[in-house]
């Protein structure tokens, strides 16, 4: 069981790599092109969010490059230093995948809603479960008696069971995100701010991107079959 889940680790790991160098590569080769309405992408992601009936929502500059993110809480969309005021297949792609988060936000998406309740719970387990589990480990290698090696399986559990928040947040997350990708290039070809070529192009970057959330997915659930097998591999 150990080293089938070593080999599972190794693959997931390989996976990743693959998956962030290739994204890398694909928002740096449209980095430079822009598109054919020559729109940045503050203004296509205004114009999307008015096709949608969408109102309220500002934008604002943050730092580094693929740091966008739509915040529900300051209804903003946050564009980095790469996408805004960029006219690129990529900035504008970025820019309507993060306009497609607003858009669940006001529509009310039900997956979308359960996500962001799970989001405070699913930070606090992610920092907290493995050092819960480790605790019950180190309790169960010192019990002495059946009854206190019980009490170190039952903490194991529990941290097993605060990371089974983790898992299941990321497993609502990617369909989360591909469908705001979706939403987004749906958007860009209906408005006609890239052509048949551009699409293909902006495609490639949003299911790059996508493609981490399914690696955090594998790797949450790797980790989670880990944690599960040591403490069964703790008990007598």
């Amino acid at each position: 069981m150990n080293m089938f889940l070593y080999i599972l680790l190794m693959i997931v790991l390989a996976w990743s790599v693959i998956v962030q160098t290739r994204l890398k590569r694909l928002a740096r080769e449209y980095s430079d092109e822009p598109v054919a309405s020559g729109k940045t992408a503050n203004q296509c992601a205004e114009e999307m969010l008015r096709m949608n009936d969408v109102y309220g929502i500002t934008f604002d500059r943050r730092e580094g490059t693929l740091t966008d993110c739509y915040s529900p809480k300051d209804h903003k969309i946050y564009l980095s230093e790469t996408t805004y005021g960029s006219n690129s297949i990529t900035a504008v792609a970025v820019a309507a995948h993060e306009c497609g988060h607003a858009c669940q936000d006001a529509n009310g998406m039900f997956v979308y809603k359960i996500r962001q309740l799970m989001a405070p719970a699913a930070g606090i387990a992610s920092r907290i479960s493995v050092f819960i589990v480790l605790a019950g480990l180190i309790f169960m290698y010192a019990a002495r008696t059946v009854s206190s090696q019980e009490v170190g399986y039952n903490i194991c559990t529990v941290g097993i069971a605060l990371y089974t928040i983790v898992f299941l947040f990321y497993l609502v997350t990617l369909p989360i995100e591909r469908n705001a990708s979706r939403r987004g290039l749906a958007a860009m070809k209906e408005a006609g701010w890239v052509d048949d070529t551009q699409l293909k192009a902006a495609r490639k970057v949003l299911w790059a991107a996508g493609d981490t959330y399914a690696v955090a997915l594998a790797s949450s659930a790797v980790m989670l079959l880990r944690l599960i097998a040591m403490r069964g591999s703790k008990r007598r």
